[in-house]
C-alpha cells in the first residue's frame, strides 16, 4: 500500500486544496460582494448593501443574502430589502463569457423597511423623486383668496413674454430697415437727376437747335433720364410697401398683446381654483396630488433602473460597441450565429412580503441587451385574500427590443381594498379625511418614446368623509362639509397624457356635481373679485413695457416719412421735369417721349 499511497503527495494535495478554498472564501466572495454594492450604488444613487455573496462551482451558481437598496429620497429607509437571491449559471455559456441564468429565486422581498444607518451617499441624494415638474396643487378651491402679488411674483406671465418679444422684434426690424433705406436712392442721386434735368432744359437755348443730331441726342437723354427715375421710383415704392406691411404687422401684434392678459387671467384663475373650471372640477384638488405623486415616483424609479434594461451602444459596420454596466472602456460585440446577451436571467421567481400579505410572481428576460435576445422583459404578480384587500393583479412589459422605439406598459387591478382614515386634503383651513370605504381600482399605462398615456378608474363604496378645521363651521367650509357627509359612493376617472416630463392630468368624479351644487352660488362673487384684482395687477405690470413697445414704432414712422419724401421728389421730377417738358421747344418729333 505504501507503494501507491504517498503521504507527502496527499499532504501536498490537501494543502493546495485547502489553500484554494481559503482563497475562494476570503477573496472571491468578498470581491463579488463589493462589485454588486458599487454597481448598485451607482445605479440607484444611494447605498446598496449586501450581507453576503456565495459563489459555488458545482453547479456554477451565485447566492446573495441580505440585499438592501436605500431609498434615495428617504435615506433612513430601504426602497427594497431582499432576504435571499439564488440562481445557477449555464456552465457552457460561461465559457463563452456569457452569464446566462435559466432560473433564479428571489425570496423575502420587503418594501419600505427601516435602516439602522443612513444610506445617503451625498447631499444630492435627496434630490430626484421629490423634485416634481409641477408645483403642488393648492388647497381646496376658493377657501381663501390667494395673494395676487405673490402669484405674479412666481408665475411667468404670457403677456410679459409677448411684450418682451415684440420689443426685441421691433428693435431688430428697425435696425434692418434703417440699413435697407440707407441703400436706396437718396439725396445725392436725386440732386444728380436735378442737374440732368437742368442740362436738358438748356438745350432750348442752344445755337445748334436746328441740328437734327442735337435734337435727337437731347431726346435720347430725356428718355434715358425718365427710365432711370422710373426704376428708382419703383424701388422706393416697393420698399415703402414692405415697410408699411412690417409696421402694420407690429401694430397688429401689439393690439393682440393688449388682449393677452385675459388668457393669463384664465390660466391663473384655473390654476388657483378661482374659475368656472375650478368650480366644475373641484375634486381634482384632493385627488390630483395622490395621482401625481404616484406617477412621478414611478417615472423616477423607471429612470433609475433604466441601465438594467438598456445599455448604451452604437453600430459600427457589422459589429456593435457597447458600454459595460460596470468598469471603463467599451465591449465590441461581433455578429454571432446564435446570438445571446452577455447577461440574461431567463426566469426569476419572486416572493414579496407586505403588511397585507405575500405576493408571488415571475420576471422574465432580464437583460440590458433585449435587441439581441429579441424579447422584452415581462413581469406578472398576484395576491389573493390578503389583509385589507381581496385581490391584486399586476403585470406589464419593458420593451427595448427596438432601442429606437422604447415602450413600457403596466396594468394594475385591485379589488376590495379597505380604506381606513386616509387624508385626502391637508389644507389647514379645511382638512378632509376619508374615514372608511371599499375601493376597486384599475390602472392601465403605456410609456412610449417618452410620452405617457395612462388611465385610472376607481370606484369607492361605503364611503364616509369628514371635514375638520376652523372653516368647516362657516361659509364655504360648512357647505362642503355638509355635502360630503352625505356621500357614500365615489367614482373617479383620470387620464394622464403627454411628455413624461410635462404630462397633463385630467380628472372627473361624481363629487364635482355634488360640490358645485353645494358651494356654487357662494363663490361666484369671489371668482369675479379674484379675476378683477388679477386683471388690474397684470395691467399694471405690463402697461409700462407695452407703452415702450408702442413708442418704438415711432422710429418706423420716421423711416416711412423719409421714403415718402424721396418718392415725392422723384414723382415731381418725372411729372414736371421730364414728362411735361420737351427739350425741342415747339418742334415736334415723329415719335413721343415717354410720358408725352
Amino acid at each position: 500500500m505504501n507503494r501507491w499511497f504517498r503521504w507527502q503527495g496527499f499532504v501536498a494535495f490537501m494543502g493546495v486544496t485547502i489553500s484554494i478554498c481559503l482563497v475562494w472564501a476570503l477573496v472571491v466572495d468578498p470581491v463579488i460582494k463589493r462589485i454588486i454594492e458599487k454597481t448598485g450604488t451607482k445605479i440607484v444613487g444611494a447605498k446598496v448593501e449586501l450581507e453576503k455573496a456565495d459563489l459555488s462551482l458545482f453547479p456554477v451558481g451565485l447566492t446573495l443574502f441580505g440585499l438592501q437598496v436605500t431609498d434615495p429620497d428617504e435615506p433612513m429607509k430601504n426602497a427594497v430589502e431582499i432576504g435571499r437571491i439564488a440562481g445557477t449559471v449555464d456552465s457552457f455559456q460561461l465559457l463563452r463569457r456569457k452569464v446566462i441564468v435559466n432560473e433564479m429565486s428571489v425570496e423575502g422581498v420587503r418594501l419600505g423597511t427601516q435602516r439602522i444607518r443612513s444610506g445617503a451617499i451625498s447631499k444630492k441624494t435627496k434630490k430626484g423623486g421629490k423634485d416634481k415638474k409641477k408645483g403642488s396643487v393648492p388647497g381646496f378651491p376658493m377657501m381663501k383668496m390667494p395673494d395676487i402679488q405673490d402669484i405674479l411674483g412666481k408665475e411667468n406671465l404670457q403677456t410679459v413674454q409677448l411684450v418682451q418679444s415684440i420689443r426685441r422684434d421691433i428693435e431688430s426690424g428697425k435696425e434692418l430697415w434703417t440699413k435697407n433705406i440707407a441703400g436706396l436712392p437718396g439725396k445725392e442721386k436725386i440732386d444728380g437727376y436735378r442737374k440732368r434735368i437742368e442740362a436738358l432744359k438748356g438745350v432750348k437755348g442752344s445755337k445748334n437747335i436746328g441740328d437734327i443730331g442735337g435734337i435727337l441726342g437731347a431726346a435720347g437723354d430725356a428718355q434715358t433720364l425718365y427710365k432711370d427715375i422710373e426704376k428708382d421710383l419703383e424701388l422706393l415704392q416697393k420698399s415703402q410697401k414692405g415697410l408699411n406691411t412690417t409696421l402694420a404687422n407690429y401694430k397688429d401684434q401689439i393690439a393682440k398683446i393688449e388682449k393677452a392678459p385675459q388668457e393669463d387671467i384664465r390660466r391663473l384663475s384655473e390654476k388657483y381654483g378661482f374659475s368656472a373650471y375650478g368650480l366644475a372640477n373641484m375634486s381634482r384638488f384632493f385627488i390630483e396630488p395622490g395621482i401625481t405623486a404616484w406617477v412621478d415616483r414611478g417615472l423616477y424609479w423607471k429612470a433609475r433602473l433604466e441601465p438594467l434594461v438598456e445599455r448604451a451602444g452604437q453600430k459600427k459596420g457589422n459589429v456593435e460597441v457597447v458600454k459595460p454596466l460596470r468598469a471603463k472602456g467599451s465591449d465590441v460585440r461581433f455578429k454571432e450565429k446564435e446570438p445571446l446577451p452577455d447577461f440574461l436571467i431567463r426566469v426569476a421567481k419572486v416572493s414579496v412580503q407586505l403588511p397585507m400579505g405575500d405576493f408571488s410572481g415571475v420576471v422574465k428576460n432580464i437583460t440590458p441587451d433585449q435587441n439581441i435576445l429579441g424579447q422584452p422583459l415581462l413581469f406578472a404578480f398576484s395576491g389573493e385574500k390578503l389583509s385589507g384587500v381581496r385581490s391584486v393583479r399586476l403585470d406589464g412589459a419593458v420593451n427595448r427590443v427596438s432601442p429606437d422605439s422604447p415602450k413600457d406598459s403596466i396594468n394594475l387591478r385591485l379589488e376590495g381594498y379597505k380604506i381606513q382614515a386616509k387624508s385626502i386634503s391637508q389644507d389647514s383651513s379645511l382638512p378632509l379625511t376619508l374615514e372608511k370605504g371599499d375601493a376597486d381600482l384599475e390602472l392601465k399605462a403605456v410609456l412610449a418614446k417618452g410620452f405617457i398615456d395612462a388611465t385610472v378608474a376607481a370606484n369607492l363604496q361605503g364611503v364616509r368623509i369628514s371635514a375638520g378645521g376652523a372653516d368647516a363651521k362657516s361659509g364655504i367650509g360648512r357647505a362642503v362639509s355638509s355635502a360630503l357627509s352625505g356621500v357614500s359612493t365615489v367614482g373617479i376617472n383620470a387620464r394622464i397624457t403627454g411628455p413624461a416630463d410635462n404630462y397633463q392630468l385630467q380628472i372627473s368624479s361624481n363629487l364635482d356635481d355634488i360640490l358645485k351644487k353645494a358651494v356654487g352660488s357662494i363663490i361666484k362673487d369671489q371668482v369675479a373679485q379674484f379675476e378683477n384684482k388679477l386683471r388690474a395687477a397684470i395691467s399694471d405690470k405690463v402697461s409700462g413695457p407695452l407703452q415702450e413697445a408702442k413708442g418704438s414704432l415711432g422710429g418706423f414712422e420716421g423711416l416711412g416719412t423719409e421714403v415718402e419724401n424721396r418718392i415725392s421728389q422723384l414723382t415731381g421730377m418725372q411729372g414736371g421735369g421730364v414728362q411735361k417738358q420737351s427739350p425741342l421747344g415747339g418742334f415736334q418729333l415723329p415719335f413721343k417721349l415717354p410720358g408725352q
